[in-house]
């Protein structure tokens, strides 16, 4: 119970970390684009909005789905993480949108970037920011495997990258007058953030249709269940995922001369096992006696 608060705890942390880092950068950033006009930066002010939305998007969903199960919900509210990260979808996806419209305008009509020292020193200090943001949540994904800490991060390391460019955006501009650079850079990020939409929806579709968890899974928890001599079979294995955590369910066929208590012993073990493996696992085992062919 201690472990989990402390964990509950890290996911809510991330989470005031990244709308806290998002509004920080969004002043940074509106200074930036008053100062230079750069459609660079506006992608990237552009982007840090987005991100705002989609962390406070986020921190809600995290916050409920750490709520623990109650009779409404006997299942705990894991399912609202994946709810969250498709708001998130929709939300960089209009953001996606936009970005390229405006790229596009740009890259038929070109201008000039203004002050530009104020504009690089302004993205490195972005940077440094953001790095710091995302080690933080590799730290809590690290912790927590959390789906929507997993999302939050790839708008930030996507950030990472995107900063980076813009410098070299604006840099290309001044120096070499190479003014459509600037415009094929929000068109390059706009093309990332539907990247990142697909990421993030086919990960959340997944969870909230109870697709079975990887095979590389299903088979160690076989292999746990058969490495006990009295068990002769495992089948009907269900698994899925709410959340942080995985409900996994089977019947176990064993031999039909073991006591009840020997047989639920065995279980016990099984499940000790498996929860060794997969920590924040639910574990439900059926038990019935073999087939007379698969006695040995």
């Amino acid at each position: 119970m201690k472990e989990k608060k402390h964990l509950n705890g890290l996911l809510k942390a991330a989470s005031i970390a990244s709308i806290s880092t998002a509004i920080l950068l969004i002043g940074v950033k509106v200074l930036a684009y008053l100062v230079t006009g750069s459609v660079s930066i506006l992608s990237s002010l552009f982007d840090s909005v987005q991100d705002f939305m989609t962390s406070a998007v986020n921190y809600a969903a995290v916050r409920h789905s750490t709520q623990p199960a109650d009779n409404e919900h006997r299942f705990g509210h894991g399912k609202a993480e994946a709810i969250g990260s498709l708001v998130q979808g929709i939300i960089i996806l209009a953001a996606a949108f936009f970005l390229l419209k405006e790229s596009l305008h740009r890259f038929f009509e070109t201008e000039p970037i203004k002050d530009i020292s104020l504009g690089v020193w302004i993205t490195i200090f972005a940077i440094i920011v953001t790095i710091i943001l995302v080690r933080f949540q590799s730290y809590v994904i690290k912790k927590t495997n959390s789906l929507s800490i997993k999302a939050d991060q790839a708008h930030y390391t996507g950030d990472i990258l995107m900063n980076v460019g813009v410098i070299v955006s604006m840099l290309a501009a001044h120096y070499f007058e190479f003014y459509v650079i600037d415009a094929l850079f929000g068109i390059g990020v706009a093309s990332y953030l539907f990247y990142v939409v697909f990421g993030v929806a086919k990960e959340a579709i997944a969870m909230l249709m109870d697709t079975e968890l990887d095979e590389s899974i299903r088979k160690s928890i076989e292999k746990e269940a058969l490495s006990f001599k009295e068990v002769k079979a495992v089948i009907d294995l269900k698994t899925r995922k709410s959340g942080d955590i995985m409900f996994i369910q089977f019947c176990a066929q064993m031999n039909s001369d073991l006591t009840l208590k020997k047989a639920h012993d065995i279980a016990d073990l099984i499940e000790e096992g498996i929860q060794k493996k997969y920590a924040e696992a639910q574990i439900i085992i059926h038990l019935e006696p073999a087939l007379e062919k698969d006695k040995k």
